[in-house]
């Protein structure tokens, strides 16, 4: 079975509207420029905890 890759259609396809995530086999994406762009899986933000200082506060 062949991959495949989410895309996020830039241009309307019959019924599906722009912004729509569509799968496309991994071998047709070339066929997709222009159409489609890749979804790229955003990373998990990453959240630094700080010690607990007290705030500065305006005088």
């Amino acid at each position: 079975m062949a991959d495949s890759v989410k895309m996020k259609l830039t241009f309307p396809r019959g019924k599906q509207q722009p912004g729509e995530i569509i799968e496309v086999p991994a071998d047709e994406v070339h066929r997709w420029k222009g159409f489609a762009e890749p979804v790229t899986t955003p990373a998990r933000p990453v959240t630094f905890k700080s010690p607990d200082t007290p705030k500065p506060t305006a005088k």
